[in-house]
């Protein structure tokens, strides 16, 4: 039951109604027994700010940001931690005195999924996207050593990218591409990782007619059934979802929280579970 005492948490987002986030972290306070909610909050592209501000005045202890706020996010916290400032956007607010304190959980877990898959120093890597989910994804390919190759809509958001993530990373050399090699630099690529948003609003082809190969390791921060992951894992690609991913950042931020231990896989569970059914 939710009363007055009841912790408030959530994610703000636009377009956020998708969100299963509600379902993992309220499963994951039921589990603890923490008395906690957790609820999505959908936040007009130009409405962030006052967002911030009310959840604060209305006692939040946390947010979760999705797209599109992550870059601009940052720029109202309070504080941020190194990995944010590196990459350039958070994903994670947590509640203090004067304001919200910033952190990328996002960069965090794809470094440790990107780790437990093997990719290493030297590692070729091709980025779709320069967003604020394809920041923290170049900032785990960075620290994991890889090749990176950039590829986005605008070449001057990938340019940014580059100059912005690759300063922490003196030793890196991460490139532009244009969208006219897609073919020749995902048939050399290791590792193609999908930082976009195609997939989240039904633009879901974009990307149909990208070709992956037996043994390559596709990642995908979009979760549920994209034309992306549908090709990888005809190919017979090696697959890291958007499901284990957002796993993993939400146990990060679950611990930056409320200082226990996430559990993950109940956390898991609830994403497996149909959408709805468990919370």
């Amino acid at each position: 039951m939710i009363t007055g005492a009841t912790a408030l948490y959530g994610v703000i987002g636009n377009p956020v109604a998708h969100s299963r986030s509600p379902e993992m972290h309220n499963r994951a306070f039921a589990r603890l027994g923490i008395d906690a909610a957790y609820v999505a909050l959908p936040v007009p592209p130009d409405g962030l700010d006052d967002a911030l501000r009310g959840a604060h005045a209305l006692g939040f202890r946390g947010l979760n940001v999705t797209v599109p706020h992550k870059q601009r996010a940052l720029q109202l916290c309070i504080t941020v931690d190194e990995v944010s400032e590196q990459v350039g956007a958070v994903n994670t607010l947590r509640r203090a005195a004067g304001g919200w304190e910033g952190f990328n959980t996002d960069a965090l877990a794809a470094r440790s999924l990107l780790e437990e898959a093997g990719v290493g120093r030297g590692t070729r890597a091709l980025l779709l996207g320069a967003g604020g989910v394809a920041r923290a994804a170049a900032w785990a390919l960075l620290e994991r050593g890889a090749d990176l190759r950039v590829m986005a809509r605008r070449e001057e958001a990938a340019a940014e990218l580059i100059h912005d993530v690759g300063v922490p990373h003196p030793g890196a050399r991460p490139c532009i591409v244009g969208f006219g090699a897609l073919a020749a630099e995902a048939g050399q690529a290791e590792v193609i990782l999908n930082g976009t948003t195609v997939g989240l609003h039904g633009q879901d082809d974009r990307f149909a007619d990208l070709a992956f190969r037996r043994g390559q390791l596709a990642v995908d921060f979009v979760y549920g059934q994209t034309s992306f992951m549908a090709a990888a894992l005809e190919a017979g690609a090696r697959l890291i979802r958007g499901e284990a991913i957002l796993v993993r950042q939400g146990a990060l931020a679950f611990t930056l929280w409320t200082g226990h231990a996430a559990p993950e896989a109940e956390m898991a569970a609830a994403l497996a579970a149909p959408a709805g059914s468990s919370r």
